[in-house]
């Protein structure tokens, strides 16, 4: 396989309670730029959410809350009654509490079917699922069927096959099972644990490698 490289970018975007992600609770935007032998490939956006009871109503608040996109995540996973999340994702949280949600792996046509998007995901996964994360979830909608996926991904987008959005996202569902996800049942989302997908968790945690005591934590 061709060599690939993904330029990361990351923000933090919670309130900052405690100064060094490593250590405290955190919302982190994360987007990258895939590259393949040194031409763009694709793109890759996700979020890091570490929170001690990601279920309860002051994470909602604190956390999931900051970004529409990430609040539409917590809407579609929490169970009836708002107290926990939808089977088996407690019993997946019990001793790490994070999330890594991928809201996309988007490649340019001539990147697809070599394996990269599986490469892709276990770079990020490899990159930011610190032993903190107990679940890795990935939005399966297909992206030619997105709303503004045209605007948003104009290279990524083209080529994809149209069929009715029901037969891409059992098609891609399918896909994802290659890699080692489940579907969740009765919502748009994949899931697996970081084990499941690369072995173990990341080693050196992107975000902890960035953090600088005298300075700010934001863009880089």
């Amino acid at each position: 396989m061709a060599e690939m490289h993904i330029q990361w970018m990351i923000e933090r975007i919670d309130d900052y309670e405690e100064p060094n992600p490593s250590e405290g609770e955190c919302l982190i935007q994360i987007e990258g730029k895939i590259e393949c032998d040194g031409q763009a490939a694709g793109l890759v956006e996700a979020f890091y959410l570490f929170a001690k009871a990601p279920a309860s109503p002051v994470s909602f608040m604190e956390f999931w809350d900051l970004d529409s996109g990430i609040c539409d995540v917590f809407e579609e996973i929490i169970a009836p009654g708002h107290r926990k999340f939808l089977e088996p994702l407690p019993k997946l949280l019990e001793m790490e509490k994070g999330f890594l949600v991928v809201h996309f792996i988007a490649l340019r046509p001539q990147f697809r079917r070599i394996g990269l998007g599986q490469e892709a995901m276990r770079e990020l996964v490899h990159n930011f699922a610190d032993p903190r994360v107990g679940v890795v979830l990935l939005d399966a909608r297909p992206l030619q069927h997105r709303p503004h996926g045209y605007d948003d991904f104009d290279k990524e987008v083209r080529d994809l096959p149209w069929n009715s959005p029901d037969e891409d996202q059992s098609s891609l569902i399918r896909h994802f099972h290659s890699w080692g996800m489940k579907h969740l049942p009765r919502t748009r989302f994949m899931f697996a644990t970081p084990h499941d997908l690369i072995g173990d968790h990341a080693v050196d945690w992107y975000p902890g490698l960035l953090y600088d005591p005298d300075e700010d934590f934001g863009d880089e």
